[in-house]
């Protein structure tokens, strides 16, 4: 068996996230074909979902990297750690008073600001090397914190990156969103460009999720050879016992605000898609899942009444299931899997273009398509009204999605991209 080693940044596990889903249900299928092996760093809390992701797959080989493991030597280390907690507060008081003064909307969880190299603890650099000297056929990096590993990994061996979300796709459609771009802005932008297209052509290959992002790296890196297409997966089969429930109140939207494009969408349909609604007379609640705990948020309550907070649902697709979810994202590359959620919820969605880029999923044929607040809102109220449309939307998008994203010919794909590495192998660096 060829021998792969990836590399992530969180623990993929449980299944409440998209990128969980598809990343489970890629090693699912893969450990047997390939040996395969998993690095991780994960915290204290974090180590039960390990050991549950252990008992799902016996043959799969973990190596882990504790934050204990990364401590400078101190002459007095419980000392030390309570002054790098302290200090760690102190820079997050700093940071919402900056927040709390600027024009702008939140600054917290943008890119734009946070995109630039930050050295890895030495050990962890340490830990990663070793491991990834130890006779890997390819090893395989997935998401921008751990671009930079590419500099690290050996060179005599098949290195891939996956590139989930282009970073300076979306660090642009940030300042798309901003009322006014600071000369700051421009140039930590020009530099996390930089960074993030020298650190690409440390990997032999590059996985993108969509065609759109092949092409935008293409352009990029100047050259096509040694970027692949390989979409995520999220299993789909449920939804065929599934029926679409109509709704004429019912407005969902998936996503945490730690992300801020979620943040982002929420912020804009609050602030500027629901006054079109109430402007129209229409009701409607807004059920927002994931977590959003922020002050900001309770703010936004205060506009938008019609907002509720979920949190977490144990079920989401059968949530979703009997309303009209909402996708109204701007900032971001790659694929949305929120609409992959809807789709395979029957449940109807309106999205931006923006939303649903990179899934060929057509206006009035499998969704609803509005990049303006007034159009975003003309659309939902369409929707609401006509329950013959929510049901055309959802089984179309549903058999379409089946037809495009088949779940078997996508994992099929993956191991393809990875014969034709191995076929193809070289040696060389991309350049």
């Amino acid at each position: 068996m060829k021998k792969i080693l990836f590399i992530l940044p969180c623990v993929p596990y449980p299944l409440t996230t998209g990128g969980n889903q598809a990343f489970f249900n890629m090693v699912e299928y893969l450990r047997h074909t390939l040996s395969v092996s998993i690095l991780l760093s994960p915290e204290d809390k974090e180590m039960n979902d390990v050991e549950n992701l252990r008992a799902l797959w016996p043959d799969v080989d973990f190596y882990l990297f504790r934050e204990a493991d990364a401590e400078p030597k101190t002459r007095c280390p419980r000392y030390y750690r309570w002054l790098k907690k302290l200090s760690e507060s102190i820079s997050r008081k700093m940071q919402r008073q900056q927040c709390s003064f600027q024009q702008e909307r939140p600054y917290k969880n943008m890119t734009l600001r946070n995109s630039c190299f930050k050295p890895f603890p030495k050990a962890y650099v340490e830990y990663v090397s070793d491991v990834s000297h130890r006779g890997f056929d390819i090893i395989q990096v997935e998401f921008y914190p751990l671009i930079t590993l590419g500099y690290l990994l050996p060179k005599d061996v098949e290195t891939v990156f996956v590139h989930h979300e282009l970073r300076y796709i979306r660090n642009e459609n940030e300042m798309e969103c901003l009322t006014h771009v600071t000369d700051e802005d421009k140039m930590l932008y020009g530099i996390a460009k930089d960074m993030e297209k020298a650190a690409l052509r440390q990997y032999k290959h590059i996985i993108a999720l969509t065609e759109t992002d092949r092409m935008l790296l293409a352009d990029l890196l100047g050259q096509e050879c040694r970027i692949h297409v390989s979409p995520a997966v999220v299993q789909i089969g449920a939804a065929c016992d599934r029926t679409v429930k109509p709704t004429s109140v019912r407005l969902t939207f998936v996503g945490s605000e730690n992300h801020y494009p979620n943040q982002d969408a929420v912020d804009w349909f609050c602030h500027e898609v629901a006054p079109c609604l109430r402007a129209q007379g229409v009701e409607f609640v807004f059920q927002v899942i994931g977590g959003w705990k922020s002050r900001y948020v309770r703010s936004l309550q205060t506009l938008c009444p019609e907002m509720k907070l979920v949190g977490h649902v144990e079920d989401l697709r059968a949530y979703l299931n009997g309303s009209i979810v909402l996708v109204p994202i701007r900032i971001g590359s790659g694929m949305r899997m929120k609409i992959l959620d809807a789709v395979s919820s029957m449940a109807p969605f309106v999205t931006t273009t923006k939303g649903v880029e990179g899934i060929d999923l057509r206006h009035n044929e499998e969704c609803l398509i509005a990049d303006s607040a007034a159009d975003f809102a003309a659309a939902i109220i369409r929707l609401k009204a006509d329950e013959n449309l929510q049901a055309k939307l959802a089984t179309q998008a549903l058999e379409r999605l089946h037809t495009l994203y088949n779940p078997q010919e996508m994992l099929a794909r993956r191991l393809a991209v990875y014969d034709e590495i191995w076929q193809n192998s070289t040696g060389d660096d991309v350049k």
